[in-house]
Order: structure tokens, then sequence, then C-alpha cells
């Protein structure tokens, strides 16, 4: 390598060697505000406030940064924002969807459960047992029956089944399958329910042994009818699957999918082109309380004798840093997803997972004391010319702020974020018009907002009939499937929303009434602490004059129009704070 000493840790040597290969070079390490600023929103999903930006820009200590990356992955605020990363992959939702669109409850212990997990760096290993296999892990306990929430996250019609219970189970079972298969192992193993892979090396037997796997769960958590009249439908407080015995029935492959063209019986097995030699699922125990295939397919899944497991996990943290995955196809490692730009780099971080015991926090700090990482995002002639989807990373991406994290960094900068963990989730006001598009499970109307519902957006119930709308504006996921990435659109819906919307207003004014508070009343004071609080840098002197004349003009404007509760100068802040909110400089990570 021609530039050596330009890399930092091992990540490095692989980027510079293909940054090389094609005549490119990294970009210059980004200004310490930049850097501030892009690793809380990748770690907790929140700007840093002034005194975080100032204490590192002011830091000669060698260890500064290591000393940020280490504070942000101890927040309990990191398991929210990397919580919510694999709440999209489970298909996370708090009630059924449909036509019902039925309330779940309980189905935020799951997402409780998911934060925990992430905030205590639970190992990949025993986070998959969990989810597949609660009830058979060692130790089993309600979180970890909570835990198989995984398997239940998905839309159901538990109220209007039809008459074929069997095929609407069987429904049921394919979500479970098909999520489990591509969020675990980067496999689209659902296509083959009813032929053969068209593309990928599995078969309908393979799909079918899966079932096998999963064909003596019940759920629990839905309303029992009891034998005995006298006694009312009975909910447990989970949203579970578990087994309640150790004999499973047979399972047919089923030509076609169809429960009226059974085939032969087909035992438990992995896709035969995963491995080398055929899993040993335990006996059937008549008198067992479960089967142990669930946790047999687990303990496959995290062997670190199956990389494929740990090359898709690792490409996933990857593509949450920068923009991007290795393998551009999240989710599709197949024939038909994109083959990785650095496959020796994937390998490396599967391997480095793997030796640090499958926890996750080891890995982001690997990629964030990176020099790859510390790259400034502006680009050059050269490398657009050469690499212009900067695919071979010569510089840092820019990356707009997810939906939750922009609805979350206009509550933090205002004041007004509630910090509360965890708990049922939370249901802001959303416009009353809106209301009647969704006619069951009814959302409430409210006139203003307070506390309860300026809590992370992580948190907000997510209805499948009723999406938030600025949640949607900006790409949330629809919950129905497992999302791999979100889209990032740019339309004008996104600018409007911002610049209407009442939740965005208020906020602005709330952002001008703290300026005021923690700046006092000199205006050039005011609205640089402003602009420290929302864009995480000074305004320079050409920006300050630009600020301060917008404010007095607007001011002198309010000023037209006298009344008791008429404010021009607090008025004319508000404005200028909603401009900040409807900045690209907010909205986008650098």
């Amino acid at each position: 390598m021609k530039d050596a000493a330009w890399a930092r840790t091992e990540v490095d040597r692989f980027i510079l060697t293909a940054l090389e290969a094609k005549g490119l070079k990294p970009s210059p390490e980004a200004d310490r505000r930049t850097l501030i600023r892009r690793a809380s929103f990748d770690l907790i999903g929140l700007p840093p406030t002034p005194e975080e930006v100032e204490a590192f820009v002011k830091d000669p200590a060698p260890r500064a940064w290591e000393r940020v990356v280490d504070r942000l992955l101890a927040s309990p605020h990191y398991g929210e924002r990397w919580g919510r990363h694999w709440l999209d992959l489970a298909r996370y939702a708090d009630s059924s969807g449909f036509h019902n669109d039925l309330d779940r409850p309980h189905a935020w212990r799951y997402r409780d459960y998911v934060i925990r997990s992430f905030n205590e760096d639970k190992p990949y290993a025993r986070f998959i047992a969990e989810q597949l296999a609660g009830d058979e892990v060692p130790g089993a306990d309600e979180e970890t029956l909570v835990a198989t929430g995984f398997c239940r996250n998905g839309p159901s019609n538990d109220d209007n089944m039809g008459n074929n219970k069997e095929q609407y189970r069987l429904d049921e079972l394919d979500d479970v399958i098909s999520t489990t298969s591509t969020v675990f192992l980067g496999l689209t193993v659902g296509c083959a329910r009813c032929h053969d892979h068209k593309y990928d090396p599995v078969t309908s037997a393979d799909y079918y042994s899966l079932l096998a796997v999963f064909n003596g769960t019940v759920k629990r958590g839905v309303p029992m009818e009891s034998d005995d009249k006298d006694k009312a439908k009975q909910v447990v407080k989970l949203q579970a699957l578990v087994e309640t015995k150790g004999a499973v029935p047979p399972t047919h492959l089923l030509g076609r999918g169809s429960l009226q063209n059974k085939g032969p019986v087909v035992p438990p097995a992995a896709p035969l082109v995963l491995v080398s030699n055929p899993l040993r699922f335990p006996e059937p125990e008549p008198d067992a309380k479960s089967s142990g295939r669930r946790r047999t397919l687990a303990e496959w899944i995290a062997a670190p004798e199956n990389p494929l497991t740990w090359r898709v996990l690792a490409n996933r943290i990857w593509q949450h840093h920068f923009g991007r995955g290795l393998v551009a196809t999240p989710s599709n490692f197949g024939f038909n997803g994109e083959r990785p730009t650095h496959p020796e780099l994937l390998d490396y971080l599967a391997a480095r997972l793997i030796a640090d015991g499958g926890g996750w926090k080891a890995l982001h700090k690997l990629l964030l004391m990176s020099a790859t990482y510390r790259q400034a995002s502006q680009p050059n002639e050269l490398g657009q010319r050469i690499d212009p989807e900067n695919a071979l990373l010569w510089r840092a991406s820019r990356q707009r702020l997810e939906a939750e994290a922009l609805r979350d960094s206009i509550l933090a900068v205002s004041g007004k974020l509630n910090p509360q963990l965890g708990g049922p989730g939370i249901k802001p006001r959303i416009r009353a018009d809106l209301l009647t598009a969704s006619q069951r499970n009814k959302w409430p109307v409210l006139m203003s907002e307070g506390p309860s519902q300026w809590r992370r957006s992580v948190y907000i119930y997510a209805k499948r009939q009723l999406l938030m709308p600025m949640m949607e504006l900006f790409d949330a996921p629809t919950t129905t499937d497992s999302c791999a990435e979100r889209m990032q659109s740019v339309v004008p819906t996104q600018a409007l929303v911002l610049m209407n919307d009442e939740f965005v207003e208020d906020q602005a004014g709330f952002l001008a009434l703290r300026a005021v508070a923690e700046a006092g009343e000199n205006l050039a004071r005011v609205i640089e602490r402003m602009l420290l609080l929302a864009l995480a840098k000074p305004a320079g002197p050409e920006r300050l004059k630009q600020a301060v004349a917008f404010v007095e003009a607007r001011e002198a404007v309010y000023a037209k129009v006298p009344s008791p509760t008429n404010l021009p100068r607090q008025r004319a802040l508000t404005d200028l704070a909603h401009v900040m909110f409807n900045s690209s400089e907010f909205i986008y990570i650098e």
C-alpha cells in the first residue's frame, strides 16, 4: 500500500487496498464537530449537545475520540437506536393489520426486550435462540418467551381466519420461515413454498423441512375459548410462539403449496446447500414439553461453523454506519443479490464478531475508530468519475436522518424530549381529518401534546392501518414484511410537512424559548445558541448577519399587528427555528 500510514485499523487496510487498485485516495478526516454529530446519530440516534461538542473539540488527549465512542456505546439510548434497526427486520407492530387491525396490548414487551438486549450487548447466538426458541433455551422464563414475539410480529387475522384454519396456520408459519431465513441467513427460502427456488439452490423439500421445525408450535397471547362457560375468555400477557408437547405432527411436502396436494412426509432439516452433514434433531418424546427442534435450528444458525449468519450480521452493522452494506442487498445473499464490494473485509468482520463472542459493541467500536469512518463527505472530481456511488468508500457518504431520528432530533434540540424508557406505545397527535381513515382500534383525537407524547419515536404505537404521517413520509417501514433497508426518498411532501406540521411548529417555538433562556436577551447570542443546539456548529459572521436581519425583519412585520398575546421577537425567533428544522444541515448527516 502506498499510503499505509493512513490506516488506523485492519478495516482501513482492506479499504485502502481496493481504493489504490482503482487509482483512488481516501478523503481527509472530517472536522471534530462533524465527527461527533455523525457518531452520535449513528450510535444513539440523537444529536450531541453543544456542551458535548465543545468538550470534544477542545480535548487534546490522544484518546479523545475513543472516549466519545465509549460514552455513546454505554448510553441507554444506544439500545433505542439499534433496537429500532432490529424492529424493522422483525416487522414489529402494535396491531394485527388487515381489516380489523386489532390491538396487540402486549406487543411492546417484545420491543422493550430488543432494546434491553442491545443495551446489554447480548451475544448474538443467545439473541437468536431466544427469538426462535425462547421456551426451549436454558433458563427459559417470561423474558425469553417474550422474545419469541419475533415469530408473532407479522400481520394476522385471527378474528376472521375463514373456514380453513389449517391453511391460515400454514400461511402464518410461512411468514415465520420467510422472516427467519432472510433475517438470519440472508436467503429467500420462502420462495420455495410452492416450487423449487428459481434462482438459488433451495428446494421445496428444504422449505418443508424448515416447516417441520416449527410445525409443533402454538400461539400464546390470543383469546382462548374455555370449555367452562362460567369462565371468560383468557388472555395471556405475552405474545409468544411455544410448544406444549414433544410430539410434532407429520409435515408433508405440499405440491404448489396446496393442502389438497400432499406429498411425502419430510423430516426437520436445515437447507441442504448450507450443511456438510445433516443436522441431528432430537427424537420425539411424547412426555416432553417441546420437541427441541427450534433450539437445534437456532444453535446451527448461530454456530461459528456457519459463517453465512455472521457475514449477514456484519453486513447489517456496516450498512447502518456507512449507508450501504458491503453487500448492497442485506437480506439477499443469494444469486440475485448483489456481490460484495469487499468480500475479504466481510469475512474479516464476521470472524471478529465470532471472536468477540457475538457482541455487537466491539464491532461498532472497531468501525468508528477506523480512518475509513472518519473521512469527510465532500466529493472530488476523480472519485466521482471512477466510483460515483462511493462503493469503494473514498469518502463518507452523506445520509439523511431516518424518520425517528428526525423527530427525536427536533424534540432534543427544543429541550422537550422525554427520555423515559420502555412501556406501552405512545400515541402522538395526528390531524383529526386523517383519523377517519382508520375505523377500528381508534387513535385518540388530541388537540395538543405534552411530555407523555414527546418520547422517542421508537415508542410510538405502530398501527398497521394508520402509520404516523410524519414517520411514513420520511420512509418508515410499513411493518407488513421484514424491512432490511429503508428507502431514502426526496419528495415535496417532506418539505411541506416540516413547514406546516403542528408538531414542528410547536417545537420551533420551544427551541426559540430555550435559546433565550440559555443565552439571555442579546439577539446575536440567542441566534448563536440556537445554531449550536440545532446544527452543532457556531454561527459564522456572514450567517449570523443574515439570521439577525431575518429576525429583525420578521419582528417588524409582527409588531404592526399589536395585541396582548403578540410577542414579535418570540414569533420572529420561532420562524428562525422553523427555518433551521427545514435546513439540509439539520436533516442530513455529513
